[in-house]
């Protein structure tokens, strides 16, 4: 039985995926380059001696990257639940067999998904207080990453949804489940084991945009280390190792879901042989 992901993406033949690799060496050979050319000029300068991070030897400074880490985390875990609850409701309702409903939730998303994640943080700080609703600088960044986020992803959890085939419906409405039913318990898990690789793409995504809690004064990562750098006078050597921090946490969080993502999709496809 083929799966709703072979459904949405071809895979790639022995041509395709010979150019996927060799793309991808030369890719990682053009990085390596210029990574190995920005360290040169950066040593010739004096950016590697050792006085120079030694600051990040110091308990303090530390504790206050692994609070600033924290920061970071649970503003992108909050706005992550939150956005995949959204997301979830806007796809379903754009389902809606009553058209004014689609009509506007379409316009929602369409609206929302166009804005930049910044713009939607300045009209939480500028426009939000004029109405009475002064909001805490964790959540206007959670709010502002929500709203973004939840329109992309019920625009992947939608295209998902309508990959599936129509006997789905078809077969759970003949069984006697009523249409919502029909759609929680037998379309929307199928949904999802589909449009998880998009959705750990979405995820990554959201996380990297904590960064825009800088613009607030949110002491997330990119803050702290700037407040470390100002500090100390070491400013490049903070933002370098923001920038490790967040390369590691995020090829940590794409290692982990991808291999839940293969995990779940092995397991549909096992279940799938089973019933064929």
């Amino acid at each position: 039985m083929t799966s709703a992901v072979d459904r949405m993406f071809d895979p790639p033949g022995p041509r395709g995926r010979r150019t996927i690799r060799l793309v991808s060496i030369a890719s990682a050979v053009v990085l390596i380059v210029l990574v190995a050319a920005l360290l040169y000029v950066f040593g010739r300068s004096g950016g590697l001696d050792a006085d120079r991070w030694s600051i990040f030897e110091s308990a303090g400074v530390l504790k206050l990257l692994a609070k600033a880490l924290l920061a970071t985390i649970r503003a992108a875990l909050a706005a992550g639940v939150a956005a995949m609850v959204l997301g979830t409701i806007l796809a379903l309702l754009r389902l809606s067999r009553m058209s004014w409903i689609r009509g506007m939730v379409a316009a929602y998303v369409e609206v929302t998904r166009s804005l930049p994640t910044l713009l939607v943080l300045y009209f939480t700080i500028l426009m939000l207080p004029n109405y009475g609703v002064r909001l805490p600088v964790y959540w206007q960044l959670v709010l502002a990453l929500t709203v973004t986020n939840a329109a992309m992803i019920s625009e992947i959890l939608r295209a998902s949804l309508l990959a599936l085939p129509k006997g789905q419906l078809e077969a759970s409405l003949s069984l006697g489940l009523t249409r919502p039913r029909s759609i929680w318990y037998i379309l929307l898990p199928q949904g999802f084991r589909a449009a998880l690789p998009a959705l750990v793409a979405q995820l990554i995504y959201l996380l990297k945009g904590t960064v825009l809690g800088y613009v607030i004064s949110y002491e997330e990562l990119l803050y702290s280390s700037r407040m470390i750098g100002e500090y100390t006078g070491f400013l490049l050597q903070s933002f370098l190792v923001a920038t490790l921090i967040y390369l590691a946490v995020n090829t940590a969080l794409s290692l982990v879901l991808s291999a839940l993502v293969r995990r779940i999709t092995d397991t549909g496809r096992s279940n799938a042989l089973i019933d064929n």
